[in-house]
């Protein structure tokens, strides 16, 4: 029987043959580094994934590395039924970048048991930095799955999309979270014409009450437009 070193060796050899050194010398010149970034596509990372049964001792042990491709393949490998609340709200904690942050919502987080719990707890949370980012990604994935939200979570849903981008004194999103907010806001409006009119219209009403600024009336335009391109 495979030990588990034995299997996050092979996952490093695997990985040494698909690594792209562009790729990770790009990365690292914007800011994103790593101990290890093999520079490995998400395709073949996926690919890689495939080869290997979920497993949480696994997922664990490779989520605490500082190596790029192992976070990744620990959002494939944890099975997300076992995934306690508090351990899922600490890998929230421990994502370094945005591109992590990306593949915990669309290959963990949006399908785990409790996801509406989860992603009340964070968008509560204003102190960690990928806290409101993360939950406005899971709800993303969510509608964009077709799914849909209970009425107490969809209304913290309603408002909280708008908060993010509201600026007040004593708080300010960041544009990560903005653009996240943007993008669930764009997946619910796209599920039905009610939906759209219900995100345009309280819309409407948040511009006025902001006071009209003209980068609220782009992201209306682009709301608006995303909607009738796909009704």
């Amino acid at each position: 029987m495979e030990s588990l070193q034995d299997e996050i060796r092979e996952i490093r050899k695997e990985l040494r043959l698909a690594m792209n050194g562009v790729i990770s010398t790009s990365m690292r010149e914007k800011g994103i580094v790593y101990k290890l970034n093999f520079g490995v596509p998400y395709p073949e990372i996926k690919e890689i994934a495939r080869k290997h049964k979920p497993n949480g001792e696994l997922a664990a042990a490779l989520w605490k590395e500082d190596i790029r491709e192992f976070k990744i393949l620990a959002t494939f490998l944890q099975p997300a039924e076992t995934l306690p609340l508090e351990e899922a709200k600490r890998w929230v904690k421990e994502i370094p970048y945005l591109e992590i942050a990306e593949h915990c919502c669309r290959n963990l987080f949006v399908h785990l048991p409790y996801m509406e719990d989860f992603t009340s707890d964070l968008v509560a949370d204003k102190k960690n930095e990928f806290a409101r980012t993360v939950a406005f990604l899971t709800w993303a994935e969510n509608f964009k799955r077709g799914g849909s939200l209970s009425s107490v979570v969809l209304g913290s849903f309603l408002v909280e999309t708008l908060n993010s981008l509201a600026e007040t004194k004593g708080f300010k999103s960041t544009l990560k979270e903005k653009q996240a907010s943007i993008q669930a806001m764009k997946f619910y409006g796209r599920q039905s014409e009610g939906n759209a009119e219900r995100i345009l219209d309280g819309f409407k009403e948040f511009q006025e009450a902001a006071g009209n600024k003209p980068e609220l009336q782009e992201i209306y335009n682009e709301l608006k437009f995303e909607f009738e391109y796909y009704r």
